[in-house]
């Protein structure tokens, strides 16, 4: 699913939206206050490493990032 992460320069709002396609991510409004002043964040994501009985599942975080680029 090509669901992105997004925060508003105006509210500082953090949210997701679902984009298919580039003119989706242009068109992308905040949530909370509706402006169109928004960020694409980048996000983490999970892989499988491993067997299954490893600790914690066998998913591993795909970033060791963990700060919002200013916007906590």
């Amino acid at each position: 699913m090509p669901i992105y992460e997004f925060v508003c320069k105006d509210c500082r709002h953090i949210f997701e939206s679902l984009c298919f396609t580039s003119r989706d991510i242009e068109s992308v409004r905040c949530k909370r206050c509706g402006s169109k002043n928004v960020s694409k964040l980048v996000s983490t994501f999970s892989s499988r490493v491993g067997s299954s009985s490893s600790f914690g599942g066998g998913f591993s975080s795909g970033s060791s990032c963990g700060g919002l680029g200013g916007f906590s």
